[in-house]
C-alpha cells in the first residue's frame, strides 16, 4: 500500500506540475515545492507556532498520518468515525482522464492499489482484469507525459478473492447467465452504447480505515467486477483503472458498507474550488447539523440521487425555472434539457460583461466568452439554485477555458435526465445521505472542519475580500475546452487556468460585501501541495 501512495502522489504531483508547467511557460506564476512543515511552508502560511519540532515524535508521528480531514467538530452529524480507503481520503481531477475525480484505493490481499474514478452515477465497482494487453498498464498509454505504471486486479493473485455464481443473491444480472446453477455470474455495465465494461462478478477485501487520528483498519467485503474486456472511453480515454460505483443500488460500495454495519448509510464528496483540483472521500460521513438540505425524489426507471430545483437568480434577478435533475460526480460538466437550458444559459448571458463570442454548432458550449486583453479576472453576477425546501446552492465556477471561457452547460437533445455535473459542485461538500434520503451541502475548501461562510479565504484563517476587482495572475493563452467527438464526448479540459472569478452583486443589490465569492488559484496551489505532501 506504501507503494501505492507514492505512486498517487507522484500522479498528483505530476498532474499538478503539468498544469503549472504550461501556466509557466507563459510567464504567468510559478512556485517552488517545499516539505509541508519546511521553514519557508510554515512562514507562508503562518504555522511558525503550530507545528511539531522538526526530530520530535510528534513531528514524524503527523508526517505519518496522511489525513488532513480529522473530526468534524461538535457540529457533526456523525457518531461514530467515518471510513475512507486505506490509501488516504485524498482525490485529484485528472483533465486527461475524462476529467473526473479519482481515488486510490486497494483491494484484495495481499492488497494491491488501484486509481479509480469517483461515479454516483453508477453502482458497481470494477477493475481491470485478467484483460492482458488490451489493459492501460501505464498512464503513458492514456496520454500522459511520463510514465506512471497501473496495477491490474487478477483474483488468482488474491488469496480473498472468490467468485459469485450465478446462484447467487448478488447476481444481478443472471439473465446473462448460461447455466445458473454452475457459470460464474457476468455483467456488464455501459456509459453509452460504446462505452462497456463487460466481465464476472466476484467478492474480494476493500482495505479502509477510520478517518480519525487513529486510522484503524478496516476490512469490507464488496461486490467487484472483474473487468476483462472494456470498450470506447474506458480503453483509453477515462476510468481506465477502474470504477468505484456510489449508486444507490444495494452492490455498490456504500450500501454495502451500511448492509455490513461497517459504516453509516451515507457518504461524502467535497470538490475543491475552481474546478475542483483537489478534493476528499468519506464512507459514513452524515455531514453537519446545519448544513443545506433539500430531499431526494425518486423518479422511475431512474435509481440515481435525483432532486428536485425549484429557482434560479442570476444576479439576484429571478429566472422562471423548475427541473429535476441528477447530482453526477461522473459528469465534468453540466447537462440540462429544454426549457432548463435556455433559461439557464440566457440569463446568464443577458447580465455576462464579457463580449460573447459566435456560437459554434460543432462545440458543445454555446455561450463562450472573449475575456478583455487586459482583464486578470473573469467577473460575473451571482448564480444561486434554490431547491425543494427552499436551501439554496450558490454557484461558485461553472465555467471552462483561459482567455476564452465559456460557460459550462451542455444542452441534452435527447431524452436523458438533467445532470448537475462536477463543475456546478465545485466549493461544497456534497452529503448523500441515504439514511434519511437527503442531499446536503455546505462550503467547504476540502482541507480543514471549518466552513467557508463567504468567499473562499486566500491562506487558512484569513479573512476573505470583498467581492471587489481583485488583482490575479494573467490568464493562460489557451483554448477553451475541445469539442465532444466519439474519442472525447467528455468535454476534456485543460488544467484549471490562473484565474480570479469574482461574483459582484448589481448595482441594485443590497448584499452586504462578503455574500459573494473570489475563488484565486494561487492559494489552491499551496493546499493542493500541502495535501499531496500529507500523503508521504
Amino acid at each position: 500500500m506504501a507503494i501505492g501512495r507514492h505512486v498517487f502522489v507522484l500522479l498528483s504531483a505530476l498532474v499538478l506540475s503539468w498544469g503549472l508547467e504550461r501556466c509557466e511557460a507563459t510567464g504567468k506564476f510559478s512556485f517552488e515545492v517545499h516539505h509541508m512543515f519546511s521553514d519557508a511552508v510554515k512562514q507562508n502560511l503562518g504555522f511558525d507556532n503550530l507545528v511539531p519540532e522538526e526530530g520530535s515524535l510528534e513531528y514524524f508521528k503527523v508526517l505519518a498520518q496522511r489525513d488532513l480531514f480529522r473530526g468534524r467538530g461538535l457540529a457533526s452529524n456523525n457518531e461514530d468515525s467515518p471510513l475512507t480507503s486505506a490509501e488516504g481520503n485524498l482525490t485529484v481531477f485528472v483533465s486527461f482522464l475524462g476529467s473526473l475525480h479519482y481515488a486510490n484505493v486497494s483491494v484484495g490481499t495481499p492488497a494491491t492499489w488501484f486509481l479509480v474514478a469517483l461515479d454516483t452515477g453508477s453502482d458497481l465497482f470494477w477493475l481491470p482484469c485478467n484483460c492482458g494487453v488490451t489493459c492501460i498498464s501505464d498512464l503513458k498509454d492514456a496520454g500522459f507525459p511520463q510514465s506512471v505504471p497501473l496495477n491490474l486486479y487478477s483474483p488468482n493473485t488474491s488469496s480473498t478473492s472468490s467468485s459469485i455464481r450465478c446462484s447467487d443473491d448478488r447476481c444481478f444480472e443472471s439473465s446473462r447467465c448460461s447455466s445458473p446453477s454452475s457459470s460464474v455470474c457476468p455483467y456488464q455495465v455501459s456509459e453509452s452504447t460504446t462505452t462497456t465494461s463487460t466481465g464476472t462478478l466476484l467478492q474480494d477485501v476493500f482495505h479502509l480505515v477510520t478517518e480519525d487520528v487513529d486510522l484503524k483498519p478496516v476490512e469490507a467485503n464488496v461486490t467487484l467486477g472483474c473487468g476483462q474486456r472494456q470498450t470506447g472511453l474506458f480503453q483509453n480515454f477515462q476510468a481506465v483503472n477502474g470504477v468505484l460505483g456510489l449508486g444507490v443500488k444495494d452492490y455498490s460500495v456504500p450500501s454495502l458498507l451500511a448492509k455490513a454495519k461497517l459504516a453509516a448509510n451515507s457518504f461524502s464528496i467535497c470538490f475543491g474550488r475552481v474546478i475542483g483540483v483537489v478534493g476528499r472521500i468519506s464512507f459514513g460521513d452524515k455531514g453537519y447539523t446545519d448544513q443545506s438540505e433539500t430531499p431526494f425524489i425518486s423518479v422511475e426507471p431512474s435509481t440515481a440521487y435525483g432532486v428536485n430545483v425549484t429557482g434560479l437568480s442570476v444576479g439576484k434577478k429571478a429566472v422562471g425555472f423548475s427541473m429535476f435533475a441528477q447530482f453526477d460526480t461522473g459528469s465534468s460538466y453540466t447537462h440540462l434539457r429544454e426549457p432548463a437550458y435556455s433559461a439557464f444559459t440566457k440569463a446568464f448571458n443577458s447580465r455576462a460583461l464579457d463580449i460573447r463570442t459566435p456560437s459554434d454548432p460543432q462545440f458543445p458550449f454555446e455561450f463562450c466568452y472573449n475575456l478583455s486583453p487586459n482583464a486578470t479576472n473573469i467577473t460575473f453576477p451571482p448564480i444561486d439554485m434554490t431547491f425543494e425546501g427552499g436551501s439554496v446552492m450558490s454557484i461558485k465556477n461553472p465555467f471552462g477555458g483561459g482567455r476564452m471561457y465559456c460557460l459550462s452547460i451542455v444542452k441534452i437533445e435527447d431524452l436523458s435526465p438533467n445532470i448537475i455535473g462536477q463543475n456546478l459542485m465545485a466549493g461544497y461538500r456534497i452529503v448523500f445521505d441515504r439514511e434519511r434520503m437527503v442531499l446536503g451541502w455546505k462550503r467547504s475548501n476540502c482541507f480543514e472542519d471549518e466552513s467557508l461562510t463567504s468567499a473562499p479565504p486566500a491562506e487558512f484563517g484569513d479573512t476573505p475580500p470583498p467581492p471587489s476587482e481583485s488583482e490575479g495572475p494573467s490568464p493562460p493563452e489557451s483554448e477553451a475546452p475541445s469539442p465532444p467527438t466519439e474519442s472525447n464526448p467528455l468535454l476534456r479540459s485543460p488544467p484549471p487556468p490562473p484565474l480570479v472569478f469574482t461574483t459582484t452583486p448589481p448595482s441594485d443589490s443590497t448584499e452586504s460585501p462578503g455574500s459573494s465569492g473570489v475563488a484565486n488559484v494561487s492559494p489552491l496551489g499551496s493546499l493542493l501541495l500541502l495535501s499531496l505532501l500529507a500523503f508521504l
